[in-house]
């Protein structure tokens, strides 16, 4: 599922596999999309996901609506004693999660190339 919105250019995929689920997010996570992948994390967890890996490919923005619609997925996951973790090769994820100490709370790992496991990255 592909969620465009008018006012930026956020696109959401999703792929749900029983209690695992990986959302990818490309472009700005702003005030005017953040309900979108909100809403897209509730939906995720609401069918029986309790991991949740958000996959942060080509973010060219987080503002602080982004920000809290990260530690929403993380909150979300944490009451279903589940996990969530960010993926992605981007500097900006890892700057921003480091900034606000984010980073000791929430994983992020870089893609690799092999199936698409993760390996654990830092800032």
């Amino acid at each position: 599922m592909t969620l465009p919105h008018p006012q930026s250019d956020l696109r959401l995929s999703a792929t749900i596999d029983g209690e695992s689920a990986r959302i990818t997010a490309e472009g700005n996570l702003d005030v005017y999309t953040a309900p979108l992948l909100r809403a897209e994390l509730t939906r995720a967890a609401d069918a029986g996901a309790r991991r949740i890996t958000l996959a942060l490919r080509s973010v060219s923005l987080i503002d602080s609506s982004g920000l809290s619609a990260l530690v929403f997925g993380y909150k979300l996951t944490a009451r279903r004693a589940g996990a969530f973790t960010l993926c992605g090769d981007d500097r900006l994820v890892a700057r921003l999660l480091a900034r606000t100490g984010l980073d000791r709370v929430i994983p992020l790992h870089h893609e690799a190339d092999d199936g698409g496991k993760a390996s654990a990255a830092g800032p």
